[in-house]
């Protein structure tokens, strides 16, 4: 039996039964806060562009563009919601550990949109979207945790490529395939999709399509197991084959013994939900800093130098000088010396953080020179750690250290926390009724029949 065989087998065995409670608690809540973040990205640019192409596109209404309502296939509802869901850089994320050292980062919720607009069109239970999502977070996780060596970053590729192997199987699942065309469809998707490193990479500015890197992954995990249910063939040995994803992309760093999820495991228990918006490896030092400057109540003009001290892969990613002076909300969320500054001026980093004015604003690029960043290897072993140290004119040094950032598996959220941040985003388009419609919906997934109701929930500019 091959890898992609046994996949689909795994997908195809996982019900809502083997779900623990508390696993079913975890993804509700972060089924609520991806809902979240997508109310949060629908005013971006991206999204309207995308918007504007669905209208034009004329697919069939099969399901439902959160915000503006616009009915279309799941595959354009798929793509649409999940650029907004990732537009702030707010949703979810988790770390996988490599011997000592915390290496390679993902956002696993980015599945989450592709799913939900596939349950709409299927008509499917809660209990059945509770399974496909933990099964995308398992099958997420052990992809990813099969990677050896440098990762897949420094051989120029990005993780969400795996949405090309793992969508498909979630698509399958959800479309009722065999495990023979569930194969086939991640054969489909895997030969003719990947995503170049050049989307996240250092030295190179940020755009839109850093947003839709999964969701396009999704699109073609969706495609692929449309047309493998049709009958249309795909290499079954996609992963482990000659010329496959372990030796052409991996160039043979890859485990396939670790490939196939781990029953039990259940991935999504270990994902951290973001409290601030930036980069997750930066939480740690922004946290620190926001603590210190609310904390000592430090005037901004009286700040003559910041030192940060963070593990080598965040200097490395959120330091490089391309990124020290952003001019888009895709790049400041990844630029350490932009979030110091912002958090010493505004005393937090959410989404009113991000937005021309602010990038361009004379207080902010001073504090960002007075900005001091190196990384330190000990701190990659319990990553996204990080020291903040604050320098006065007044003489006086204030200093902090953070492990693990509220949101952090060791340091959750808790269920009061998700709402609110919730509410945070979604308070500028809906009113208290729909809000509580969709918490009240979410937290009571298990008991609804057909998801379209909560997606239809979203809707607050109906076009």
């Amino acid at each position: 039996m091959g890898l992609a065989r046994e996949l689909a087998k795994y997908a195809k065995n996982l019900t809502f039964q083997d779900v623990p409670s508390d696993v079913i608690q975890q993804t509700k809540r972060i089924l609520l806060d991806t809902l979240g973040c997508a109310i949060g990205g629908y005013d971006s640019e991206g999204r309207q562009a995308i918007d504007e192409y669905i209208k034009e596109s004329g697919h069939p209404g099969e399901a439902t563009v959160f915000g503006s309502g616009l009915r279309t296939s799941c595959l354009n509802a798929a793509l649409a919601n999940g650029a907004m869901v990732r537009y702030l850089d707010y949703n979810d994320t988790a770390f996988i550990l490599q011997g000592e050292t915390y290496r390679t980062g993902y956002h696993p919720s980015e599945i989450i949109p592709a799913v939900l607009a596939l349950g709409e069109r299927q008509q499917l239970s809660g209990k059945e979207v509770i399974a496909a999502i933990v099964g995308g977070y398992d099958l997420s996780l052990s992809f990813l945790e099969a990677v050896t060596g440098p990762g897949m970053e420094k051989k120029g590729w990005n993780g969400d490529t795996r949405g090309a192997y793992i969508m498909p199987v979630i698509a399958g699942k959800i479309l009722g395939l065999t495990e023979e065309q569930m194969e086939n469809a991640i054969g489909i998707s895997g030969s003719c999709h990947a995503v170049l490193g050049i989307l996240d990479t250092p030295a190179e500015e940020y755009t839109m399509t850093k947003n839709i890197r999964f969701p396009t992954m999704s699109y073609a995990g969706i495609l692929a197991a449309m047309l493998a249910r049709k009958g249309f063939t795909g290499p079954t040995t996609i992963i482990e084959g000659h010329d496959g994803f372990a030796t052409t992309i991996m160039q043979g760093d890859y485990d396939l013994s670790k490939v196939v999820p781990q029953k039990g495991k259940f991935a999504i228990r270990e994902t951290c939900i973001k409290s601030i918006i930036a980069d997750f490896s930066s939480h740690g030092h922004l946290t620190a800093t926001l603590k210190l400057v609310r904390k000592h109540d430090i005037n901004p003009q009286d700040v003559t130098q910041i030192k940060i001290t963070t593990s080598k892969r965040c200097a490395e990613h959120t330091g490089d000088p391309v990124k020290k002076y952003p001019k888009n909300k895709e790049t400041a969320d990844h630029s350490s010396y932009y979030l110091t500054a912002i958090a010493v001026i505004d005393r937090e980093i959410g989404p009113d953080q991000f937005c021309p004015d602010k990038f361009q604003d004379p207080r902010v690029r001073e504090l960002i020179d007075k900005v001091v960043l190196q990384g330190d290897a000990n701190l990659d072993k319990v990553r996204p750690a990080g020291i903040s140290e604050i320098v006065t004119q007044q003489g006086k040094r204030y200093q902090c250290r953070i492990d693990y950032p509220r949101g952090h598996a060791r340091n959750p959220m808790t269920d009061e926390e998700i709402v609110g941040k919730f509410k945070s985003m979604a308070s500028k388009h809906m009113n208290d009724r729909q809000m509580g419609e969709i918490i009240d919906t979410v937290f009571e997934l298990d008991k609804i029949e057909d998801v379209g109701m909560l997606n239809k929930l979203m809707v607050f500019r109906s076009e």
